[in-house]
């Protein structure tokens, strides 16, 4: 192969054609610079207002201040406009992107920068009474070095035109109405972008909390749709932050119940025991003789001291002789010390975890505190258990209601809108 086959060859693979909805996309060595071109289909062509549409196109989207927006030059030929120039750079369609480069979809925020990106276009676009109409991965184009997102031709400046013609092989991406010569409006980009969006996570799979806003964004009858790309795109925000805080919240939830369920695994599991009500008022005095030692004594009272006393009384009188309902009494008051008591510790325990700081963590951190924590609060029930002389199968139950109810309480105090409880406004919208 000599110089100039060689100048040929490499001149043919840079100018390998891409097809888009209305003409081809090719690259051209000219003068030691590559040009962009399109050179449009002979259907779309040979419409006699197509060139007037173009030439208004190329003079409106000189206006058009963003980077996102490609300007273009017309061709023009004896029979009129037959290729348009279009600004220098590398680009690409998004298809091509994703084919050639599929990891390009794994860099971080790659998909939230170019759905943002082209929102704020379009919305820029529709403002002015433009539509791109259709947002197929192959009218869709990238900057190659970096991936973000350019648009150039809109639907909205051929709207004369056969659109199922136009639109061949891409109908899927336009909305039905256009496709049936109706009304173009800022809703048949909404359903088009929404379109886009299905295809860019063709291969990660949609997120499930997007269904619902892809469903109602892909409506057969716009009335049905979001009215703005606009409002669209911040549904999709929106959805994608109710995720994060239903996740944090369910999982707050599911920590929370198996903090308890994890806290009777480790204990042994109790003798069926008949539950006694915790004593809401006082013990009534007919229950205590002047020579009980435990009278006088509140809920302050050490558990300790209580155990004493009521060893030392049953020691001094004869089991048989001490009547029932004193006995109970006994149980009862070192029941309400034993709650007052275990409620103080249980609270502290929780707190090292059930705060807005710890639940930011990690859920790998935040597990390891939990699994500390029960540990934590089963000792702390065995212990006062013994010191209050309650049996193990009567603690365990108060303690269980009594790491419940905190329980409940610490994920009601916290940041309501940190884990999903309380919806702002536009959520509730």
């Amino acid at each position: 192969m000599n110089f100039e086959e060689l100048l040929e060859t490499r001149d043919v693979r840079k100018t390998t054609k891409v097809r888009l909805p209305y003409g081809y996309f090719y690259k051209r060595l000219i003068e030691g610079r590559y040009s962009n071109f399109v050179e449009f289909h002979d259907e779309v062509a040979d419409h006699v207002a197509f060139s007037n549409c173009v030439r208004t196109e190329a003079a409106d989207m000189e206006k058009i201040a963003n980077k996102h927006q490609l300007h273009f030059v017309p061709n023009e030929g004896d029979g009129g406009v037959y290729a348009i120039a279009v600004e220098v750079g590398n680009f690409v369609t998004f298809e091509q992107l994703l084919n050639e480069n599929p990891a390009v979809v794994a860099r971080e925020d790659f998909a939230n920068n170019t759905l943002r990106d082209l929102a704020d276009l379009t919305e820029q676009l529709n403002e002015k009474g433009v539509y791109h109409v259709c947002f197929a991965p192959c009218n869709v184009l990238a900057r190659k070095n970096d991936a973000t997102v350019r648009l150039l031709c809109h639907g909205s400046f051929y709207a004369k035109l056969d659109q199922e013609t136009l639109y061949d092989g891409v109908e899927d991406y336009v909305a039905p109405e256009v496709l049936a010569g109706g009304e173009i409006d800022a809703r048949a980009d909404v359903y088009s972008l929404a379109k886009f969006v299905v295809w860019l996570y063709h291969s990660s799979g949609l997120p499930l909390e997007w269904r619902l806003v892809i469903s109602k964004a892909t409506a057969q009858d716009p009335a049905s749709r979001y009215q703005s790309v606009r409002e669209f795109h911040q549904a999709l925000i929106n959805r994608k932050g109710m995720r994060r805080t239903a996740t944090v919240g369910f999982a707050a939830v599911a920590i929370a119940l198996a903090i308890v369920g994890g806290y009777f695994y480790m204990l042994p599991q109790p003798e069926d025991i008949e539950y006694v009500k915790p004593v809401e008022e006082p013990i009534p005095d007919e229950m205590l003789d002047e020579e009980n030692l435990l009278y006088g004594l509140g809920a302050d009272a050490d558990s300790a001291t209580i155990a004493n006393i009521v060893a030392k009384q049953m020691r001094a009188k004869d089991s048989i002789a001490i009547d029932d309902k004193e006995m109970k009494a006994y149980q009862a008051k070192a029941e309400q010390i034993f709650r007052k008591q275990f409620t103080k510790e249980a609270d502290r325990i929780l707190s090292k975890v059930y705060n807005n700081e710890k639940m930011n963590l990690s859920e790998k951190d935040f597990m390891a505190r939990s699994r500390s924590m029960t540990q934590e609060l089963a000792k702390v029930e065995e212990e006062l258990a013994k010191r209050s002389n309650l049996g193990s199968g009567r603690s365990q139950r108060i303690a269980s209601q009594i790491i419940d109810q905190l329980t409940t309480k610490k994920m009601e105090a916290l940041d309501k809108d940190y884990i999903g409880i309380k919806k702002n406004k536009t959520e509730k919208k």
